[in-house]
């Protein structure tokens, strides 16, 4: 494909032609304000002994690995596949974190022997630590603890699972916590961090705090302020915009350095965030085009090349934000922009009292770059196309693959 079909312009309001649609524009500039957003806040309050991680899961694609790592951050690993994927993108094999429920043993005495930071999620992984011992002689061994307690009791209603709580980490609450201290002890294995990591639903200062706060509780109770190298808080910040009641990256660092503080020292102790949808929902921008337009009862159903699974992989709900480019001239009652697949909920949006999208109009759905794209898939069409933008071109970096089926 020669450069004029990988290459297209962007105005200030985008020119869409030579736009393949269904198709998300990524842009760079914006990856590196929110990079910045988050560096600077922390730094300013924690200081430079800070490690800021890149979740792969959250966006895998190989070319924002490739600026995560030349902007010095930790690739984050949830996975086996995931753990080698960022040997193979070239992170230095220290500054990767394994994280996860499932590490087969083969991974987790290889990031060991890589002294990759490895948090241990539960006591199967520790069984493994326990078999494969020798494979490990001579060497200190040095892991970090994911911590589970009952956040949903300090946090009421916070919490995205409720009261049946995390599936993650070890239960401080059931003493699986202090079962896997003793085990690591007397193995002499080093704990030398602890991560802690929840999903809510308000990305509240509280909720950083409450973390912040059991960090140095377990800390002092299980007698590891001593062997502590690195703090892991986690994910799931409110981040890449500024909205009314939503924390910023300001009132989280400080609010989670000033609790931290009390315990550890900033100089000796790095702390390490996971900002996966805070670093990138905002730096991509989805288009799809509109394909046909056709009267059902008292409205009209628009339907477009793209797909609410492009947007909206887990059919949640939420209130998607967008833009239409429009030609018709006059405003409809409602409108339901539908994707092209057969599944009667591929509905996207609903315009009420908009104006008239016709054939060959576009649809925008802003913030589409975190947990987008690692769900695509070929149900029913391949993925959609994936264009960087840099200053005002927009470059094609993954094509639209003519083909259901993935080579087996």
């Amino acid at each position: 494909m020669g450069e004029k079909e990988n290459n297209c312009t962007l105005k200030h309001k985008l020119n869409f032609q030579g736009i393949k649609t269904p198709c998300y524009v990524i842009d760079r500039e914006q990856f590196d304000r929110n990079l910045f957003d988050i560096q600077s806040n922390f730094q300013r309050e924690w200081g430079d002994n800070l490690g800021i991680g890149y979740s792969i899961k959250t966006n895998h694609l190989p070319q924002l690995l490739e600026i995560a790592k030349n902007k010095g951050m930790i690739a984050e690993a949830v996975s086996d596949e995931e753990y080698y994927y960022a040997l193979e993108q070239g992170f230095d094999k220290r500054r990767i974190i394994l994280n996860g429920p499932l590490k087969s043993e083969e991974c987790l005495i290889c990031a060991l022997k890589n002294n990759s930071i490895v948090n241990i999620d539960n006591l199967e992984e520790i069984d493994m630590l326990i078999r494969r011992k020798d494979k490990l002689k001579n060497r200190e061994i040095k892991v970090g603890l994911r911590v589970n307690f009952d956040l949903e009791k300090l946090c009421k209603g916070e919490t995205a699972t409720g009261e049946a709580g995390s599936r993650f980490g070890l239960c401080v609450e059931n003493d699986e916590f202090e079962e896997a201290v003793n085990i690591l002890s007397v193995l002499h294995i080093r704990i030398c961090g602890l991560h802690l990591h929840f999903s809510t639903k308000t990305r509240s200062l509280k909720v950083f705090k409450i973390l912040a706060e059991k960090i140095c509780e377990i800390s002092v109770k299980y007698r590891l302020l001593e062997n502590i190298e690195y703090l892991d808080i986690g994910g799931g910040y409110w981040g890449g915009r500024t909205v009314k009641d939503r924390p910023t990256m300001e009132e989280y660092s400080k609010g989670i350095s000033e609790i931290l503080k009390k315990r550890f020292d900033s100089r000796k102790v790095k702390l390490v965030l996971e900002p996966g949808a805070a670093l990138l929902s905002t730096i991509a921008t989805y288009y799809t085009q509109v394909q046909n337009v056709r009267q059902i009862k008292n409205f009209s159903v628009v339907t477009v090349d793209g797909s609410l699974l492009h947007v909206n992989p887990l059919l949640n709900r939420r209130k998607l934000e967008y833009k239409i480019y429009a030609s018709g001239k006059r405003s409809i009652p409602q409108q339901i922009v539908c994707g092209f697949t057969c599944l009667e909920r591929d509905r996207i949006l609903q315009l009420d009292n908009a104006l008239e999208l016709k054939k060959g109009d576009y649809v925008q759905i802003d913030y589409t770059g975190a947990y987008t794209m690692g769900f695509n898939n070929c149900f029913i069409s391949s993925p959609p196309y994936i264009y960087m933008k840099e200053d005002e071109m927009a470059i094609l970096i993954r094509d639209k693959k003519r083909k259901l089926m993935l080579d087996i």
